[in-house]
């Protein structure tokens, strides 16, 4: 495992948080990451994406992590001060509670207008299903239908879907160069989509409906850039495709 990755691993048993330095003094924008979820690994693999793509360009990053652990999982700490100065928040949680001073960075990062970038469970990274959030935490349900663009209701089983370009958004800029994306499985139910999303790619499961896979939004009075994508699982993170395609994303978010 490399260097940043061990790091990030040690920190998140520790429950603290990470910089990567910037490289090209200030040459590249600051993401903060965000990353609550232990499903598809994102823990690792995102950290692992940066330091191959991302930092190399002189990208600065915060990461914030919250264990899995239930006494813990909810503890994003810090997140509101590294939101500050942020230029993109990206986004891979799932289920999540913050402390309520959190989720208000986060929302005030959209209103002003601010890039946000987020992957598959983010659909529900702040939703705990009409459960209360613990004292002084608070959810977002909203964060998927008026953010994302999204409608997220479960997803399939097994079943490999196709990963397909929308015929409309060929020649979108974040798709120039990408090739042929791998099967994902656990496709999920997205549909309908918001009137202010572009659709990018589809995902299809024979014998069912074709289901938005990624798609673009703006978001709020200052329309924030927006990408979401129901991707983003180990095997993905595998895919010399997929990675390129993210790195696109978050290119095109901060453009």
């Amino acid at each position: 495992m490399r260097r940043l990755v061990g790091i990030v691993s040690s920190l998140c048993l520790l429950g603290l948080i990470l910089h990567a330095d910037d490289k090209s003094s200030g040459a590249k924008p600051k993401i903060v990451f965000v990353l609550g979820e232990k499903e598809y690994g994102t823990l690792e693999n995102v950290p692992k994406f940066f330091e191959d793509l991302l930092e190399p360009e002189g990208y600065a990053a915060t990461f914030i992590l919250a264990k899995p652990e239930d006494e813990v999982r909810n503890d994003f700490s810090h997140l509101a001060e590294a939101l500050k100065d942020a230029d993109l928040a990206f986004i891979s949680a799932r289920r999540r509670a913050p402390e309520k001073e959190d989720i208000q960075a986060l929302k005030n990062h959209v209103a002003a207008g601010k890039p946000l970038v987020a992957i598959r469970t983010s659909s529900h990274a702040f939703h705990l299903k009409g459960q209360p959030a613990p004292v002084g935490h608070d959810v977002w349900e909203e964060f998927d239908p008026e953010i994302l663009g999204g409608n997220y209701n479960g997803h399939y089983r097994e079943e490999l879907a196709t990963i397909t370009v929308e015929k409309r958004a060929e020649s979108h800029p974040l798709l120039k160069g990408i090739g042929e994306l791998p099967k994902s499985n656990k496709l999920y139910r997205v549909k309908p989509l918001a009137d202010s999303t572009t659709l990018l790619l589809n995902g299809k499961i024979e014998g069912h409906e074709i289901e938005p896979v990624a798609w673009t939004n703006e978001a709020g009075d200052n329309a924030a850039k927006i990408f979401y994508t129901s991707l983003g699982q180990r095997s993905d993170f595998e895919s010399a495709e997929f990675c390129q395609f993210l790195k696109q994303a978050i290119e095109w978010a901060l453009d």
